[in-house]
C-alpha cells in the first residue's frame, strides 16, 4: 500500500496549496465504471502527490488516488511532478473522516486518560467508545433499523457528548494555566483535545446524514474562515420535523468533518510526542498513516 499516491481537494476538485490553488481534472464515473481523468499540468512549480504520512496534514473534503506522468521526483513521503492525473476517488467522506478521527483518539488513550471522569460521571474512554457505536449505527444496514428519527436522536446524544468533552478540555486548560504549564506540553490535555475533535467529527458525520442541506449551509459559513465571516442569508428550510431557520446566527461553531478529523489526528500525534518514549511520535504517525490508507482504499 505504500506505493499509493493521493491528492486531497475540496468538493469541486480544487486543491489548496501554499503556492495557490490547483484545479484538477476529475475522473469520469459512468455507473460502476471509473475512468482516469485527463492529465493536469502544474500551474506553477510542480504538483505534489502524497503518500499517507504526508496526507495527514492535507486532509480535505475529497481524496483521490493519483499518479505522476511527467517529471516525477520522489521526495520520500511525497512525489513531485510537472503533470499528473487523478485515477479514482477513494472511500473518503464524512463517515470515513469520523471513523478515522475516532480511531486516532481511541489509540491515543492510555489507561489513566481513558479513566478521566466527565461531568456526567462517565469516563473519557467510554464516551469515545459510545461515539463509535453511534456512528456505526448509521451504516447503510443500521439506517434501515434506526430510520431518520433515530438518527436525529443519535445526533442530539452525540452533540451532548461533544459538549461535555469541550467542558473538560477547558477545565484541563485552566488547570494548566494555573500551574504555569503550556497546555500543548501536557499529554493528558492533548489527548482530551484529540477525543473532543474526534467526537466533533462524528457529530458532523451524523449531521450530514440526518440533514445534509442544513449541514452544508452551516458548513459553508465556517469552512475554517475567521469568526468575522458573515452569516448566511436568512431563509427557512422545511423539514419533516418543522422549519429550520437559517441565517439567524452569525459565527457557526460547526466545522467540516474532515477538518475535525485532521485536528483530532494532530492532537493525538502531539499527545504521543509528549510521552517519555522517544519513538512514540513516530509510531503514532505510522499508525495513523496505515489507518488512513485502509480507510481510503475501503474493504478489499
Amino acid at each position: 500500500m505504500a506505493e499509493h499516491l493521493y491528492v486531497a481537494t475540496n468538493a469541486e476538485g480544487v486543491e489548496r496549496t501554499a503556492r495557490g490553488e490547483v484545479t484538477w481534472n476529475l475522473p469520469a464515473v459512468a455507473g460502476a465504471t471509473t475512468s482516469p481523468a485527463e492529465r493536469t499540468a502544474a500551474p506553477r512549480g510542480e504538483l505534489v502527490l502524497r503518500r499517507p504520512a504526508a496526507l495527514l496534514e492535507a486532509l480535505d473534503e475529497r481524496i483521490f488516488l493519483a499518479e505522476a506522468i511527467d517529471g516525477a521526483r520522489d521526495a520520500g513521503d511525497t512525489v513531485g511532478a510537472s503533470t499528473a492525473r487523478l485515477t479514482a476517488e477513494t472511500a473518503w467522506g464524512v463517515k470515513a473522516a469520523a471513523r478515522f478521527a475516532l480511531e486516532c483518539a481511541s489509540h491515543a488513550l492510555d489507561d489513566v486518560t481513558a479513566a478521566t471522569t466527565l461531568p456526567d460521571g462517565s469516563s473519557l474512554g467510554a464516551v469515545v467508545a459510545e461515539a463509535r457505536v453511534i456512528l456505526d449505527r448509521t451504516s447503510p444496514a443500521g439506517e434501515q433499523r434506526l430510520g431518520l428519527l433515530a438518527r436525529f436522536a443519535a445526533l442530539r446524544r452525540l452533540r451532548r457528548l461533544e459538549s461535555e468533552l469541550g467542558d473538560i478540555t477547558l477545565e484541563r486548560l485552566t488547570e494548566d494555566l494555573g500551574a504555569d504549564l503550556d497546555a500543548l506540553d501536557d499529554p493528558a490535555w492533548t489527548t482530551i483535545a484529540a477525543c473532543s475533535e474526534a467526537v466533533l467529527a462524528a457529530l458532523e458525520a451524523l449531521r450530514h446524514l440526518a440533514a445534509p442541506r442544513y449541514a452544508r449551509s452551516r458548513e459553508e459559513v465556517l469552512d475554517e474562515h475567521p469568526a468575522t465571516a458573515p452569516s448566511v442569508p436568512s431563509s427557512v428550510l422545511p423539514t419533516p420535523w418543522g422549519p429550520i431557520a437559517l441565517g439567524a446566527e452569525h459565527f457557526s461553531p460547526y466545522e467540516p468533518a474532515w477538518a475535525a478529523a485532521r485536528d483530532a489526528a494532530a492532537r493525538a500525534r502531539e499527545s504521543a510526542a509528549d510521552r517519555p518514549d522517544p519513538g512514540a511520535a513516530a509510531s503514532e504517525r505510522v499508525f495513523q498513516a496505515d489507518l488512513l490508507e485502509r480507510i481510503l482504499l475501503g474493504p478489499d
